[in-house]
């Protein structure tokens, strides 16, 4: 059995290089596109990825009364929410009416908008931040309250689909801080940080590939020792 699991562990790390030569080289593309300057918002995209962490400016203006609470954590880890509003944009943009911009984070205390006036505006605005695809729901999360609308993980989907709105663009914006004059909430959500775990886990594989065949070696090198010492 020593030799086939020898050659699992061995193959099991070479998927691993295999899979950080992907990372890295995705990395490189999104470092790549995260520098670029602002662009437009695209009329059409057929491909989210090929979107995702690029910067673009809209104009619009945001209808607070279908704001959308998602609790998040905020600096050092305290407790709050991540506002998602429906931005209504000033040009039918190929078609879409809306954009869903995560304008930022504001504590617990905050929640409400009542709490603070200052961050509400029926003014045009101009927003600039980055492209975001919808998240997937993790196992442990709890399901979006979408009756009394309160969310866990950003459904864009689902979101669209609560607010009545159809003619909406297919990714998230996550607005920078420039884009809030006051202190809250506070932008920039979304930062390029994107783990690479392959190199841990191809030498963790090969690493036991190794002991497995030092064990192997001495094994039968002291079995060997004590059949001649039998003679």
């Amino acid at each position: 059995m020593t030799i086939p699991i020898l050659i699992i562990l061995c193959l099991l790390g070479n998927w691993q290089v295999e899979r950080l030569n992907w990372k890295l080289d995705l990395i490189e593309k999104l470092e790549t596109r995260y520098d670029m300057p602002p662009a437009a918002l695209p009329a059409a995209v057929q491909d989210p990825d090929n979107w995702v962490y690029r910067h673009v400016t809209v104009t619009g203006r945001f209808l607070h009364m279908r704001e959308m609470p998602l609790y998040n954590a905020g600096p050092a880890g305290k407790p709050g929410y991540d506002l998602f509003t429906p931005l209504m944009l000033k040009n039918n943009n190929g078609g879409r009416k809306y954009i869903i911009i995560n304008r930022g984070w504001v504590p617990e205390s905050l929640k409400e908008q009542l709490s603070r006036p200052e961050t509400i505006t029926s003014e045009e605005v101009q927003i600039t931040g980055l492209l975001r695809k919808s998240w997937q729901k993790e196992r442990f999360a709890p399901e979006n309250d979408i009756e009394h609308n309160l969310w866990f993980y950003a459904d864009l989907n689902a979101m669209a689909k609560a607010q009545h709105m159809t003619e909406f663009f297919p990714m998230f914006l996550y607005a920078d801080k420039a884009s809030n004059e006051g202190e809250y909430p506070i932008g920039e959500r979304s930062q390029l940080n994107i783990v690479n775990n392959h190199l841990d886990y191809a030498m963790t594989w090969y690493g036991l590939a190794i002991v497995l065949l030092v064990i192997y070696v001495m094994f039968n090198v002291r079995r060997r020792e004590e059949d001649q010492s039998q003679f």
